[in-house]
C-alpha cells in the first residue's frame, strides 16, 4: 500500500470495525500481536483525528522512518 494524503484520507473515513482490522493488519506485518486489545469508538476517533491532521510532510517523514525499519535506507545516510 504505497501511503500519502490519499491513503490516510481513506483509511481515517473507514468504519471502526475495518480500521481496527487495517492497524491488526499492520501491526501483525511488524511482529506485533492485536488480537487481544480492545479499542473504544473514542479511541478510533483519536486515531482519525491524528490521521486527519496528518500533512503530507509529515507522512513523507513517516514513510522514510518506516523505509529505514524495513531495511531499505541500509546505507547508512543522515536521517
Amino acid at each position: 500500500m504505497k501511503i500519502d494524503k490519499k491513503a490516510v484520507d481513506m483509511l481515517s473515513s473507514l468504519p471502526d470495525d475495518s480500521l481496527w482490522r487495517v492497524i491488526c493488519s499492520l501491526g501483525a506485518s511488524s511482529g506485533l500481536d492485536l488480537s487481544g486489545v480492545s479499542v473504544t469508538p473514542e479511541q478510533l476517533n483519536k486515531v482519525r483525528l491524528a490521521l486527519g491532521s496528518l500533512t503530507d510532510e509529515d507522512i513523507s517523514h513517516a514513510v522514510k522512518i518506516l523505509d529505514k525499519f524495513n531495511g531499505k535506507n541500509a546505507g547508512g545516510g543522515n536521517g
